[in-house]
């Protein structure tokens, strides 16, 4: 994390002790601010609990802590490691930008207490506690991540194995609010001519393939997460010419598919809620501006029968259902049934939509 340390820092305010959740030791913890010991608990009680029910139903990565105390807004996420990484685990502590009403150094204060209470909590050492933070690029959009030493592992999701990487980027190659929707798409495949549109790491295509679709087609705008999803397919043994790969502009893609005829029983389209990729050249991305253009191209690549799962992470996001209903878009709204127990304090995570012909 490349930020500087304000001089404030460099003499703790207090010490606090915290149980090792693994051990049961006490360890002392040097604290800045007064608030870290009801951060602590929390912590301990909500890691406590996510442990059980993660060993319960075999989940290996998973979201501990998400902005449960409005003085401590960061996300904590833990990923325990299989194959290659068997007995190594890494926390994943995420911060959310503060206010410009909040002091920046106290901020800076609570988040560093943050990480160093997580790792002490939950026996995970410091070395394997990646901290992120997340600050706007000027002009507004996307978010970019302050760190960038890589740091590669595999985890596993409903017993497929994915490669994440803890450090490179701001996201680990997993979008953990989705794992629902990628087990029910993987529920849904067994026969289907599937197709992953905006595929980031390919890990609803596994889901797809492992769940026996007949063929599989990922597509995205970047080659290195094209290349990040055929490693993810190749851990989980599906590779073959039914297993293609398309780097493109997603939106041109669809127009000349629709062209060709092309279609599909199956598709998950998971857009960025927004987009400026030099990539794309002049052209930028807005889900909530871009959607009816998005699905009119979707349903018509719909084979008679078939069902798209359309999903995206724009909190206040609005579908305009007059102007699908005119394009001849069918959408059902699942959202609920995609939150897992682990992002059930955050319902607006996502919206999640089942897409059919109207």
């Amino acid at each position: 994390m490349t930020t500087t340390t304000p001089a404030f820092m460099d003499a703790p305010a207090s010490v606090i002790k915290v149980a090792n959740l693994e051990s049961g030791a006490e360890i002392s913890v040097p604290v800045h601010d007064k608030g870290s010991d009801q951060f602590a608990a929390r912590f301990k009680k909500v890691a406590k609990e996510r442990r059980k029910w993660a060993r319960k139903n075999d989940i290996s990565c998973y979201r501990i802590y998400d902005a449960d105390l409005p003085d401590f807004s960061v996300a904590i996420d833990r990923y325990d490691g299989v194959w290659k990484s068997e007995g190594e685990s890494c926390l994943i502590v995420a911060e959310y930008q503060a206010p410009k009403s909040i002091d920046p150094e106290k901020a800076e204060a609570r988040f560093r207490d943050a990480v160093a209470i997580a790792s002490a909590v939950s026996g995970i050492p410091s070395g394997r506690v990646f901290a992120k933070t997340r600050r706007r690029e000027k002009g507004g959009g996307q978010y970019v991540d302050q760190q960038k030493d890589g740091y590669l592992m595999y985890t596993q999701e409903a017993g497929n194995v994915l490669e994440v990487d803890m450090g490179s980027y701001l996201d680990t190659g997993i979008f953990l609010d989705h794992r629902v929707t990628r087990e029910m798409v993987g529920g849904m495949a067994e026969g289907k001519r599937f197709l992953n549109l905006f595929s980031y790491t390919g890990t609803c295509t596994v889901h797809a393939a492992v769940g026996g679709a007949a063929s599989t087609l990922t597509v995205d705008l970047s080659q290195t997460y094209l290349d990040w999803a055929k490693r993810n397919m190749a851990l989980n043994g599906c590779e073959g010419p039914e297993h293609r790969f398309e780097r493109a502009d997603v939106l041109q893609w669809m127009v000349n598919a629709v062209k060709q005829g092309r279609q599909f029983d199956l598709v998950f389209v998971d857009p960025p809620t927004f987009s400026n990729s030099k990539a794309m050249g002049k052209n930028t991305w807005s889900v909530q501006r871009d959607h009816v253009r998005l699905l009119s191209h979707v349903v018509r690549l719909l084979a008679p029968g078939g069902v798209a799962v359309f999903s995206c992470n724009l909190r206040n996001f609005k579908p305009d259902f007059e102007a699908l209903e005119a394009e001849g878009v069918k959408l059902t709204d699942i959202t609920a049934k995609t939150i897992p127990h682990d992002f059930e304090r955050n319902p607006k995570i996502h919206c999640c939509y089942m897409v059919e012909r109207a």
